[in-house]
């Protein structure tokens, strides 16, 4: 089913009291109607292990609620190659009914946390994102609590891959004799 339809069957019950609407639409099924993923195209999140190293992500947040929200602030526990890193939100979003919004998240990596995640980025890219939000509505404040994006694939820049069985300058002298 679309988005659209969904939202254009809602609309037809907010002419409805907020008292009656207030217990049709309780914090968990407002909860329940905010939907957020890792954007599906490109490279949604990526690591820069340069010099200075940081991070970018993108986000969406589906609302499928009949009314306009409010993201108020979100926290987000990012375990990147099993290296964590916490990170908050503070900008307030207007997100409308219906709406498909793109967060935006970057931020910088400590040189501790940076040294290991160039170890592990050759080794292993198992990912995950995990947030808590809380939004506002004309009805209630809700909570979007316990959200788990595993299997996030990360693109790493900035990093050397190993090749087994021989290091980079030896490649490079081989090529050359060729």
């Amino acid at each position: 089913m679309e988005i659209t339809s969904i939202i254009e069957i809602w609309k037809w019950f907010k002419w409805l009291p907020n008292f009656v609407l207030r217990k049709v639409f309780s914090k968990e099924r407002l909860s329940e109607l905010i939907y957020i993923d890792v954007k599906p195209r490109g490279e949604a999140v990526r690591v820069n292990l340069n010099e200075t190293s940081f991070f970018d992500i993108w986000l969406q947040i589906i609302n499928m609620t009949p009314f306009e929200i409010e993201l108020d602030r979100a926290e987000f526990d990012i375990s990147f190659s099993g290296v964590g890193i916490k990170n908050k939100h503070l900008k307030k979003a207007v997100i409308k009914s219906g709406q498909i919004y793109n967060l935006h998240i970057s931020d910088s990596i400590d040189g501790s946390k940076s040294d290991v995640l160039k170890r592990m980025a050759n080794t292993s890219n198992d990912s995950s994102i995990s947030l808590y939000g809380v939004f506002n509505c004309s009805l209630h404040q809700f909570e979007k609590d316990n959200i788990h994006l595993g299997g996030v694939n990360v693109k790493y820049n900035g990093i050397q891959e190993s090749v087994k069985g021989s290091s980079a300058p030896e490649n490079e002298l081989k090529e050359n004799q060729e």
